[in-house]
Order: C-alpha cells, then sequence, then structure tokens
C-alpha cells in the first residue's frame, strides 16, 4: 500500500495511508549499510507500506523524491540532514521585529530552495511592529527577483487571507528561526492547528526526545504543510564556493564576463559582477550576502 510520511521519531514512522494514521518500522535493509544523511526516510516521503497488524506495517521501499530541503548538521563529522522532501514550496519566514530579521537566512534558505528543486516564498511577519518602509526595504531586493513575498501580523489578521491562499492546494514547507511566529502563523490559517498537531505527537512520539522532528499536516482547504522546528543557524550542503553564484539569479546575466574563468567576485580584477553592484545593477545587501556565504563555505573547506 501506498503512503506519505507524515511524522519521524527515532526508528518510527508515522505514515498517512487511505487518509488514517499508521505507526510503521522501516525495514532493515533501507538502514543497512554506510548513510550520508540523516535517515532513509523523511517527512513528506511516499513510500510503499505492508501491512502487519491494524494500521501498523513495515516500509518497504521508497519513491523517488522530486525536491528535497537540506542542511549541514553540526559536529565533528558533518553530515547532510535532509528536513522534508516532495515539496512544492518553501516559505522562509522572518520577523520584521523580535527577533531582528537576518537578511543572511533568507539568503541560505533560497539557495538551499533552489538547490533542492524549491520555489522559495518570503513572509515577512510581525508588520504591525515596523513602519511599512522599513517592511518594504527588507522585502525590495527579493522583489525584484520576482520572488513571492507576504507580509503578516499574525496576530492582528494582517495579510493572512493571501497567505492561506498561497497555501491552498499546495505542498509547503515552512521554516523560520524560534521566536518569528511561525506557529502562530499556521494556527491562523488552520485554527486548532496545533492542538491537533501536540495530540498526533503524543500518540506516535512516546516519550522520544524529537525537538528536531518535522511534522508533515493535511489543511482542511488542501494541500499539505511541513512545519520546521525552530532553526538557529542554517548551515549549506552540497554548495561549494565556485558554485554558489550559479544560486544567486542576479549574477546570471554577468556568467563569463569576468577577466577569469573561475573568478570569486570578490577580490580579482575585470570582475563583471563587483562592477554590477556599483553600477546598481545587483542589490549591494545581496552582493554582501553573498560574500559572506562564499567567506563561510570557503573556511569550511
Amino acid at each position: 500500500m501506498q503512503g506519505r510520511i507524515i511524522r519521524v521519531s527515532g526508528l518510527q514512522c508515522l505514515v498517512e495511508v487511505e487518509r488514517s494514521h499508521w505507526q510503521c518500522e522501516i525495514r532493515g535493509r533501507l538502514k543497512a549499510g554506510c548513510r550520508k544523511t540523516n535517515s532513509p526516510v523523511v517527512a513528506g516521503d511516499w513510500v510503499e507500506v505492508v501491512p502487519t497488524a491494524e494500521r501498523t506495517g513495515v516500509i518497504e521501499a521508497v519513491h523517488p523524491r522530486s525536491s528535497k530541503f537540506s542542511r549541514g548538521a553540526s559536529g565533528p563529522r558533518p553530515f547532510e540532514q535532509i528536513l522534508f522532501v516532495n515539496m512544492e514550496q518553501l516559505v522562509v519566514v522572518v520577523a520584521a521585529c523580535q527577533p531582528r530579521p537576518r537578511r543572511g537566512f533568507i539568503d541560505r534558505a533560497i539557495v538551499m530552495a533552489i538547490k533542492g528543486n524549491l520555489q522559495p516564498v518570503v513572509c515577512i511577519n510581525k508588520v504591525d511592529l515596523v513602519p511599512p518602509a522599513a517592511v518594504s526595504t527588507l522585502t525590495a531586493p527579493y522583489e525584484a527577483l520576482g520572488y513571492p513575498i507576504y507580509r503578516t501580523s499574525a496576530l492582528r489578521g494582517d495579510g493572512m487571507d493571501a497567505f492561506k491562499e498561497a497555501l491552498s492546494n499546495r505542498s509547503t514547507a515552512v521554516v523560520g528561526q524560534s521566536g518569528v511566529g511561525k506557529s502562530t502563523l499556521l494556527n491562523g490559517i488552520e485554527p486548532g492547528l496545533g492542538l491537533k498537531t501536540k495530540e498526533i505527537m503524543k500518540r506516535h512520539d512516546r516519550g522520544r526526545h524529537t525537538t528536531a522532528a518535522v511534522h508533515l499536516f493535511k489543511l482542511q482547504q488542501g494541500g499539505y504543510v511541513a512545519d520546521t522546528p525552530g532553526v538557529k543557524k542554517l548551515r549549506l550542503w552540497g554548495v561549494k564556493p565556485a558554485e554558489l553564484a550559479a544560486y544567486y539569479p542576479e549574477l546570471e546575466p554577468m556568467r563569463g564576463q569576468c577577466q577569469f574563468g573561475d573568478c570569486s567576485h570578490l577580490h580579482e580584477p575585470d570582475c563583471a559582477v563587483r562592477a554590477a553592484v556599483a553600477a546598481g545593477h545587483v542589490a549591494v545587501v545581496r552582493y554582501e550576502g553573498y560574500r559572506r556565504i562564499f567567506e563561510s563555505l570557503s573556511s569550511d573547506e
């Protein structure tokens, strides 16, 4: 029987099979060998399940993935931590203030969204706490690139109708740092969602430590949403410094125009990218973000 992974807790998986939730284990051969990622199955995976009892089974196979969102897990031996798969769009949520918005987080999330075949979407929450001009300054570089932008106040209701429509009948993942209001946003989309999710977690997790678990749930309006725990730092995975420019669409017109074919766009002479920044064709804040990410990737090598 075919099902979709809703949540993974240790070696136990919650799988949606024919509109009901099943407790499933992972077949041993899927766990065997040297893995390069956190788990053989993650939230969003489509899987084949063999029933063993009422609403229980064993996951026998995992279908090919159409998209994924990863980060580099911290530790002495970094590995790819896949947070979710088979989603259509990634909503990056930042707060207009409290906490202070971090462009670097937005830029890193967009890089990993593009790499993972996801449509990037930017949501600025808590817009009621700052002047409109401050929000416009924050969103301008991303609007210029054509990314969908949503300005919301989950508490006051600003922009929630448009945001809800953006998630309707789509598979959407939501990421953001702690305190930006992700949970309030999702409860604004579907009241009571948090309580229903906690009840599912209580039954499924059974005391396991699952603070990093991603939960996928179906919306009444149609579509799925993957809610991720607050991310402190988004470490890029699988992106080399020389490849970084490919994930900045505004740099595409300058490709091949630099004096050196392996130009880093940081310090080499006759750099077409730096010339475009100086001429105002590329946003300074986006270029500064590119520079910081490039330097961090170089230091990791």
